[in-house]
C-alpha cells in the first residue's frame, strides 16, 4: 500500500442544523476538502449527520427522508473530485422500511450502504420508534442517491490495498460487535458513526471500549460522534472523535467545543498486518 504502509484517516464533528439536510451536506462538503488538502484517505462523519440524530418524530416524514437522499446525492456528486472516500450517516428506506444508515463513497461513486444491526430502546433512546434493525441483511441493494448500491450488515470495503468495515453506534455497546465479525474477515480499520449522548462517567467509558475493540479486533478503531447543532431537549452531545490502534489511544477531540473538528492520524496498517500474522 501506499504512504509507508498507513493508512491517513480522518473523524469529522461538523456543525449540523436539526432537519435541514442542505446545511450539513455543505458543511460535510467543505470539510472533506479540507481533509483531501490535508492528504486523508478516509473522512467519517456523525451518525445521521445528514439530518442530524435529533429529529426526532421527523424521521417519519416523507418530505424529510426526500430531502435527506437529495441532499446526499448533491454531497457524491459534489464531492467528486477529491481523492478521498467518505462515510456519512443518513436514514435510507429499503422495502418499505426505515434504516439507520452508513453510506460509503468516493469519487462520485456509493459503494455500499452498511445499516445499524442493534437498535437501542432504552433510557434516553427510543430508535425502535423509526428504525428496524439491519441485522441478517446482505447481497442486498438500496437506492441511494440517485444509484443502486450493495446492502448489508457485514460490508467490507477497501482503500488502497486496506479492508475496512462500518458500524454505528450501539453496535460497538453490545457482547459481539459487528466489528469483530469485520475484523475476522479481513477488515484492519473499522469506523464508528455515533450520535451518543453524555452522562456521568460515561466517557471514560467510552474510551475504554474503543480501546479495547481496537485491542480485540488488532484493527484501527475510529470513532466519530455528534456535536454541536444537536438538539439538547432531551440529551447533550461533546462532539467526541476518538482513533485508537490496536489498543493504544492516537488521538481525541475536544469535548463540548462550538468550533468544529477535523481529528487525523496515521494508522500503521503493515504493523497491524505483522500483529495478526
Amino acid at each position: 500500500m501506499d504512504n509507508f504502509g498507513f493508512l491517513k484517516v480522518a473523524a469529522a464533528v461538523p456543525h449540523v442544523r436539526v432537519a435541514d439536510c442542505d446545511y450539513n451536506t455543505e458543511r460535510m462538503a467543505a470539510m472533506a476538502e479540507e481533509a483531501a488538502r490535508r492528504g486523508v484517505e478516509i473522512v467519517a462523519f456523525p451518525e445521521l449527520g445528514v439530518t442530524a440524530y435529533t429529529c426526532g418524530d421527523l424521521l417519519l416524514q416523507p418530505a424529510l427522508l426526500d430531502a435527506a437522499d437529495e441532499a446526499l446525492a448533491r454531497l457524491v456528486r459534489d464531492t467528486r473530485k477529491l481523492p478521498l472516500t467518505m462515510i456519512a450517516g443518513a436514514p435510507l428506506r429499503h422495502a418499505q422500511t426505515l434504516y439507520n444508515c452508513a453510506v460509503v463513497f468516493t469519487q462520485g461513486k456509493v459503494l455500499g450502504v452498511v445499516p445499524k444491526t442493534y437498535i437501542p430502546d432504552y433510557t434516553e433512546f427510543y430508535e425502535n420508534r423509526w428504525f428496524a434493525s439491519g441485522a441478517g441483511i446482505s447481497e442486498e441493494t438500496i437506492p441511494v442517491a440517485g444509484q443502486a448500491a450493495d446492502f448489508g450488515a457485514g460490508l467490507t470495503f477497501e482503500v488502497n490495498g486496506t479492508e475496512f468495515g462500518v458500524e454505528l453506534c450501539e453496535d460497538l455497546w453490545t457482547a459481539v460487535p459487528p466489528s469483530s465479525h469485520m475484523a475476522l474477515s479481513g477488515a484492519k480499520a473499522i469506523f464508528n458513526l455515533s450520535a451518543s449522548p453524555e452522562a456521568v462517567g460515561k466517557h471514560a467509558y467510552l474510551r475504554s471500549l474503543v480501546e479495547q475493540q481496537s485491542a480485540r479486533a488488532m484493527s484501527a478503531y475510529l470513532y466519530c460522534s455528534a456535536g454541536f447543532g444537536e438538539s439538547t431537549t432531551d440529551m447533550v452531545f461533546a462532539g467526541n472523535a476518538l482513533i485508537a490502534e490496536n489498543g493504544t489511544m492516537l488521538g481525541e477531540s475536544e469535548r463540548f467545543s462550538f468550533d468544529e473538528q477535523l481529528l487525523i492520524r496515521e494508522v500503521d496498517i503493515e504493523r497491524l498486518q505483522a500483529v495478526r500474522r
